[in-house]
Order: structure tokens, then C-alpha cells, then sequence
């Protein structure tokens, strides 16, 4: 196993404020993404004098200056967030702007057929708004109330996926280890959305690293003083509060049927994606996810080493297909909602997120699908009180019960000394079961129920596997529970 990073100074691990002010004030490699919801008012375009930590930036928007001073330190990108009802605002007839965009606007404004395509293609609108030169990039999502006569009749939830998409979508394209959230501008209910949709990507960024991360995500809310007039005075920049959220080894869903090609087909249904070959994909990431993270919780590891779990990109690819799926619903029509189940949706982005943060685990511990595996190797990866793959889950507790359970059936002397160098069943050197596996035994016995498993000696070493004729049984078992 690689060595995991650790970040402190001396002795004593560094608060998240203390890391913010570490990198606010230290050149560093770090990638950051800003987000910022964009404006377009009488005074959108006006330079104001924005001050962070003693400097002075002339910009329109506050996060134009938190750009410019993070970019000498860090590889820093913005995306600006335009709901589609911004450029509806007949004010744009007395604003001075660029002649292209003006005409743009103007036609807009007066012809019913200019706003029937500019429903259907806003982004080409939004690329001409003075302020998307000076951003990397810029997401057009939904809006909520009327504007010139165009009702708009989206969700909150809508507005929360769109922005959690585009924020997955990047980080999956580019990992960035800081996302800052300013909400100087924007109407409230934009401004929440961002805040959740940044809460999300954090549980979301979370459940996929249980493993200490050297350049762990860090999530701020920034925001300048009022805009109002004077406009000649200093607005001041507030920065460094992060937003955090507590996570928990917890499936969001359980399986109705307890065999891998059915196991969460019930659940799939509420997604309403036609294709079956796509549904049968995503129960089966979704059932062996749930397999082995209650494999994990049960305290079972030999069902580890006996099932093969997917690689990463396959994982990703299931994260990536919901996203396109569920963008394709939402851009459909700029102006309705599509009605989409927001909480099936958000089960379903955190299972694939904890099946991968999993993967990543079993993958840094070399525990994988294999023959058989030494009682020398499960206590290095499970019982050792430094090194134990528990630690990472919060189930420390297991880490004592499954040591208890190696110890009794295959570590004393008396037990030990009677293993064999052919296959024989546990239950020929330790007695105490009866002939039919029972879930309740296979539990209490961390997955080593004496009817079940096979162990045999090879020179010091004992080796185990499971019968192969009940493996059909403890997958039910490990679905069930």
C-alpha cells in the first residue's frame, strides 16, 4: 500500500481556516473554480473598487477581483451563471453596450420570433454579455416568474441539479481542490440554489474520498459589502468562511430483490430512462455498490476478496451518462419543468459516489477478487489497530469483533495445528454449526460461519475461500442486509 499524505504544522493537523489562510497567502498549485451568478442591471457594467486582504481591484463584479487575486497564486477559473430571464430586461434600450450585443438585445426585446430562438439557444445571446470575455465560461439555467410576457415555471430543484451538474461535470473533467461560492449578486432564490448546489458537490466529493486527500476539497462563500451607492467608495470583499457538510458511511437506498440482476430495479424505474441496456448497467452499479458497502458494514472481508467490484471508469461513466441523461430533460425547454424526481436523482449520483470512494479504498488496500486469501493478509488489512481498512469507514468497532472471530476459528493452537494441505470445510476442525447456512450465523461470525467457508495450511500460511455451491446464498444475504 502507497503511503497516505498528511497535512499539519508540527504536531497539530491544520483547521480548515488555517489552510484557507495558508493558500489566501502562499503561492501554491492549487486549482480553484469560482462561480458567481451573473448580473446584467444598470450599473452591471460599472468598475467598482473591490478590496481583498489590503489590495484594491477595479472590476464589474466582485468575483472578477477574487479571479485576479487568487491567479497569481492558483490556476484559477470563473463561470458566471445566467438565468435565461436576465437579458428579457427592457433597460437594456438606455444601457450603452457593445453594438452587436445591443442590436442583439433590441431584437430581442421587440420581436416575438427572435425570443422563440432565443428560448430554444440562449448561450449565443449570453457569449455577447460584456462580462462572458472575462469569464472562462458561463451556464444558462432556468428561471423562475414572468419576464416581458414569458412565463418561466422552473423548480428550485431544477436550478440546484443544473448547477450540481456543471460543478460534477468539471471537476470530473479537471479535478480543482477549491470551488468558491460568491453570492454578492443574483436574486435570492439563485443564490440558494448555488449554496445547495455546492453543498451537494461536497457530500458528493466526499463520499468518493474516504481516503485523506493531500489537496482535499475546501468550499467557500465569499461576498462583498452591499452594492449601493456611493459607487465610489471601497467595497470590501468577506471571504474565508467555508461551507462543510457531514457525511456518513450510509447507502442512500436498499435493494427490493436480493440478487445483483434485480436487486434495484424498482428503484430505476422512478429514473424513467427508457433504454434497457442503460438500465441494466446502472442496477448493476448500483446493486454491487450496495454489496459491498454492507460486505464492508457487516464486517464479512473474505466477500471481498470473492466478488469482483468495477474499475473506477466504469463507475464514472454511469455518473456521466445520468448527467447527460437528466440535462437532456432540463435544456429541453427553457421555459417549463420537466418535472424530474429531484430525490430519486440525488440517491442516485451519492450510491455511485460511495460505490467509487469504495473502489478507491479496496484499490489503495490491493483487496480485490482472488482464488483464496491468507489469514496473514486479512489481519494486515483489517485487524491491524494502525493500518485497518475500518478506519476509513467509521466502523472501528468491526476491526474488534473481526479479530475475535480469527482469532477462535483458525488461530488456536489446537484448531491450527489440524489444518491440511487439501480444501476441507471449517466445519470439520471446529464444530458448533449445522449443516444448512443461516444469515444470522454468517453475521455473527464476521462471514466465517464454519458451513461455508474452506481453509486449508500451505506451508505457514492458512488460506480461505468460500464453498463455491453457496455463493448464490451469501449474496442474497449480503443484499438483504
Amino acid at each position: 500500500m502507497q503511503k497516505l499524505p498528511k497535512l499539519s504544522l508540527g504536531n497539530k493537523p491544520l483547521t480548515q481556516e488555517e489552510i484557507y489562510e495558508v493558500n489566501m497567502n502562499m503561492g501554491t498549485n492549487t486549482k480553484t473554480l469560482i462561480y458567481q451568478i451573473g448580473r446584467f442591471d444598470k450599473n452591471f457594467n460599472k468598475s467598482l473598487k473591490f478590496k481583498i486582504k489590503e489590495k484594491i481591484y477595479e472590476k464589474p463584479l466582485s468575483s472578477f477581483a477574487l479571479k485576479e487575486h487568487l491567479n497569481s497564486q492558483k490556476d484559477t477559473k470563473l463561470v458566471l451563471i445566467y438565468p435565461i430571464s436576465l437579458l428579457l430586461n427592457p433597460i437594456a434600450k438606455e444601457l450603452k453596450l457593445p453594438l452587436s450585443f445591443k442590436e442583439k438585445l433590441l431584437k430581442l426585446l421587440d420581436s416575438s420570433e427572435e425570443k422563440e430562438e432565443y428560448l430554444k439557444n440562449p448561450a449565443k445571446y449570453f457569449k455577447l454579455h460584456p462580462h462572458s470575455e472575462f469569464a472562462n465560461d458561463f451556464l444558462v439555467i432556468h428561471s423562475v416568474g414572468e419576464y416581458e410576457g414569458i412565463e418561466f415555471s422552473a423548480t428550485f430543484d431544477d436550478l440546484v441539479l443544473e448547477i450540481l451538474f456543471d460543478m460534477i461535470s468539471r471537476y470530473l473533467d479537471k479535478p480543482f481542490t477549491e470551488l468558491y461560492l460568491d453570492i454578492s449578486s443574483g436574486h435570492n432564490i439563485y443564490v440558494s440554489a448555488l449554496i445547495e448546489a455546492g453543498r451537494l458537490f461536497l457530500t458528493f466529493y466526499k463520499l468518493q474520498n474516504f481516503l485523506p486527500q493531500e489537496d482535499q476539497l475546501k468550499v467557500y462563500i465569499i461576498f462583498s459589502d452591499p452594492i449601493l451607492p456611493p459607487y465610489e467608495r471601497i467595497f470590501k470583499i468577506h471571504d474565508g468562511f467555508p461551507l462543510d457538510v457531514k457525511v456518513f458511511f450510509a447507502y442512500p437506498e436498499r435493494p427490493e430483490q436480493f440478487a445483483f440482476e434485480s436487486a434495484f430495479s424498482s428503484f430505476i424505474k422512478k429514473l424513467e430512462i427508457e433504454d434497457s441496456s442503460i438500465k441494466r448497467q446502472l442496477n448493476n452499479l448500483f446493486s454491487k455498490g450496495y454489496f459491498f458497502y454492507s460486505a464492508i458494514k457487516n464486517n464479512t472481508p473474505l466477500v471481498l476478496y470473492t466478488w469482483e467490484y468495477h474499475k473506477e471508469e466504469e463507475i464514472i461513466k454511469g455518473i456521466k451518462y445520468l448527467i447527460n441523461f437528466i440535462n437532456s430533460k432540463l435544456f429541453q425547454n427553457y421555459q417549463k419543468t420537466p418535472n424530474i424526481n429531484f430525490e430519486s436523482f440525488r440517491k442516485a449520483f451519492l450510491m455511485l459516489a460511495i460505490y467509487l470512494g469504495i473502489v478507491k479504498v479496496l484499490k489503495f488496500y490491493e483487496i480485490k477478487k482472488k482464488s483464496e486469501v491468507s489469514i496473514s493478509e486479512l489481519n494486515k488489512k483489517f485487524r491491524d489497530e494502525e493500518n485497518t481498512i475500518y478506519k476509513y469507514f467509521n466502523l472501528i468497532q468491526n476491526r474488534t469483533y473481526f479479530g475475535h472471530e480469527i482469532s477462535n476459528n483458525f488461530e488456536k493452537a489446537e484448531i491450527k495445528e489440524k489444518f491440511q494441505p487439501e480444501w476441507k470445510l471449517l466445519q470439520e476442525f471446529v464444530s458448533g454449526e449445522s449443516k444448512d447456512i443461516q444469515p444470522r450465523n454468517f453475521f455473527a461470525h464476521c462471514g466465517f460461519e464454519r458451513n461455508c467457508v474452506e481453509v486449508k495450511r500451505e506451508g505457514k500460511e492458512i488460506l480461505l475461500r468460500y464453498k463455491s455451491e453457496i455463493l448464490k446464498k451469501i449474496e442474497n444475504f449480503i443484499l438483504k442486509n
